[in-house]
């Protein structure tokens, strides 16, 4: 783990806590076809289990969020494989869609928190809901919401609401030529949130995931700017698609598209310029390289400790040009994140949320 510098270490914290985000490039997604410069055997999901089993024991995290699960690898394997290294059962939310076999997941340590309720978002269903005439929003993805109590016996918090919180794990469309889809199940993410925190006082919060969007997408400027710009590069593709869905009603389509969401301002990735940058997270030879895995948590209330480099012990070979994944070592074409987080008492002094 890397150490985060210039941490002030003389705060506050009620607890201090570790989450793995990971997509594990569900087993009957693994082909040779789409994968043709790894060695077919690393594609084995008797093989790739393995590595992953020895990767979890290895990050020991408190709290494990994973995306591309299998459902049958979920019952059949990790589940029951975690289970014996400490954590709960693990819930399950399956994309929805008869093809589909995978889903997010989340686990825990039983000694360390306890599952307070859950809650499983279909952004399908929210598309037919909200734009049932826009096929192109309608798509197979799913998001995770538990909001976990944190068993610490070393803390000196009496209200036990004060030591709550939500982790959101969500896996959102792949195809990023169609950002009018992946901001409609971010907004729809964050609106989630902003209903579900509501009943529950405003919790502090961690959302996790495979977000299939670069660093300078639409996606991350909604979550960091809390709004989107109108002379975003990206803004008139996504006005055209939503202008007829609001009756072409300008006003209504520019105040969907601009409004801020309730967490403007708060939301932190725990990989940045000022901390660390991973150099990627998927990479796969001749198709893609680059950054689309996130972990965001919410910074008046959290601060990041340490995060994992799992590319350490590669060193220069993970720049090369013929380095890909997954491979021998690494057992998806996605690698994990995993940040030590600090959480913060409520004071009036970090209560920014609706500032």
């Amino acid at each position: 783990m890397i150490r985060i510098k210039n941490n002030d270490d003389h705060h506050a914290s009620i607890s201090t806590f570790t989450i793995l985000t990971y997509n594990c490039l569900a087993s009957n997604l693994a082909e040779p076809k789409y994968f043709p410069q790894t060695d077919p055997t690393h594609l084995d999901f008797s093989y790739r289990s393995k590595l992953f089993e020895h990767e979890l024991q290895l990050f020991n995290a408190d709290i494990v969020c994973l995306q591309e699960i299998h459902q049958d690898n979920y019952h059949q394997w990790l589940s029951p494989f975690l289970f014996q290294l400490g954590y709960d059962e693990g819930t399950f939310a399956k994309r929805g869609g008869i093809k589909a076999k995978d889903g997010v997941v989340i686990f825990f340590k039983r000694d360390k928190f306890k599952l307070i309720t859950q809650h499983r978002l279909d952004y399908f269903d929210s598309a037919q809901i909200q734009f049932p005439t826009e096929a192109s929003l309608a798509t197979y993805n799913v998001a995770l919401f538990c909001l976990l109590q944190i068993q610490n016996n070393k803390t000196n918090v009496s209200n036990e609401e004060e030591q709550q919180i939500w982790i959101c794990n969500t896996h959102l469309n792949w195809n990023h030529t169609l950002p009018a889809t992946q901001f409609f199940q971010i907004r729809t993410l964050i609106n989630e949130l902003t209903r579900l925190n509501k009943e529950t006082c405003n919790k502090p919060f961690v959302i996790v995931g495979d977000f299939n969007s670069t660093h300078d997408s639409v996606v991350h400027d909604y979550i960091r700017n809390g709004f989107l710009t109108d002379t975003a590069d990206y803004y008139s593709k996504l006005y055209q698609i939503y202008l007829p869905l609001f009756d072409s009603d300008s006003t209504k389509t520019r105040k969907y598209l601009t409004e801020s969401h309730m967490y403007k301002n708060v939301m932190e990735s725990a990989y940045n310029k000022n901390t660390f940058l991973m150099p990627f997270t998927r990479r796969v030879t001749d198709n893609f390289c680059g950054t689309i895995d996130y972990i965001y948590y919410q910074r008046d209330r959290m601060c990041s400790r340490q995060l994992l480099n799992v590319l350490q012990n590669d060193g220069e070979r993970a720049m090369h040009d013929d380095f890909t994944l997954p491979n021998s070592q690494h057992p998806s074409d996605h690698l994990p994140l995993m940040a030590e987080l600090d959480l913060l008492p409520l004071s009036t002094e970090n209560d920014n949320t609706n500032k």
